[in-house]
């Protein structure tokens, strides 16, 4: 039987799917990416994870701004399924009906928890202790489609987005790897999801990045885990956009108001929160500069002082 399959995906966890389509020795036919994007201060183009990797493979690369102009071209390679993993983009229904047999997302939560652009982000925002993959149908409705297989993975203490990405990313091309085969049947079966345990996960924001001091340590904590390494939480000392690495809570009772500095050493600096506990940040980031453990900052100058307070 023909195995012959159309890829759309992105960034690095998508190559890795990817991958493991090309390791199972999966006809892959074209990869449907997003267009190339200029980035940095340079604005630099750069090509996505997904693209390089089939360029290596001299697969057909396919970047429209919009689905529906490679509609014909779609048709005539008559896929048998079409995989999808952190494309970027809605696919509409008329694209979701051209495959012999399904369309099927790799989707990076426990569906129906955290349906959305930013699964990895929120479940590290939430404090959640499992993560995993999630094979889907996919429909015209975002992530509601019935779940074929799931995988499941403790999420750290320490976890931060760059970790649990990573770790996402590996289990990811292994579940897609030992399971694709068995997606080439018109009859897969699959639960439907519980719409009473839907959560959404919306795409990170300029505001998302904003640490309310008066949050608890806690909340403070798992933001800075959660947005680490992209986009990175941060807040505002003297004007200065501070950004803010690694961070974690302390449970010891203070007075302060929210945002105050109430010690720098070489563990770290405390800051009270909302909670009337401590914050403790290990290493931060001022503009234009590189990111910087506090232990070596206070070697040199800095602006930081003792009573004075960080702002939202």
């Amino acid at each position: 039987m023909s195995k012959q399959i159309v890829f759309f995906g992105t960034p690095k966890i998508a190559a890795s799917c990817l991958q493991a389509l090309l390791d199972a020795n999966i006809d892959v036919l074209a990869v449907v990416t997003k267009p190339d994007m200029p980035v940095g201060h340079k604005q630099k183009i750069k090509e996505s994870a997904v693209k390089i990797l089939a360029k290596q493979h001299n697969i057909l690369v396919l970047q429209p701004h919009k689905l529906n102009d490679i509609y014909n071209q779609l048709n005539e390679l008559k896929a048998d399924l079409f995989i999808v993993c952190a494309y970027g983009k809605l696919i509409n229904e008329k694209i979701l009906r051209l495959p012999k047999f399904h369309c099927i997302n790799v989707h990076t939560s426990l569906l129906p928890r955290w349906r959305g652009g930013a699964p990895i982000h929120y479940a590290i925002l939430a404090g959640d202790k499992l993560s995993g993959i999630s094979l889907m149908y996919m429909s015209k409705e975002l992530d509601a489609g019935n779940v074929i297989y799931q995988q499941t993975i403790p999420i750290d203490q320490y976890e931060t987005y760059h970790s649990l990405y990573d770790k996402l990313a590996k289990l990811a091309y292994h579940t897609l790897k030992n399971k694709i085969h068995s997606l080439f049947d018109l009859h897969i079966p699959s639960q439907s999801q519980d719409v009473s345990f839907v959560t959404f996960a919306k795409n990170i924001n300029r505001t998302d990045e904003l640490i309310k001091w008066n949050n608890s340590n806690q909340q403070i904590e798992r933001q800075v885990r959660g947005l680490f390494d992209k986009p990175i939480a941060s807040t505002f000392y003297e004007n200065f956009n501070i950004k803010i690495h690694e961070a974690i809570a302390i449970n010891i009772d203070i007075n302060n108001e929210p945002g105050t500095i109430i010690k720098i050493d070489k563990e770290g600096m405390d800051v009270a929160c909302g909670n009337h506990k401590i914050l403790r940040i290990i290493k931060l980031q001022l503009p234009s500069k590189k990111p910087l453990y506090i232990k070596a900052m206070i070697n040199g100058n800095h602006p930081f002082k003792i009573n004075q307070k960080f702002t939202d």
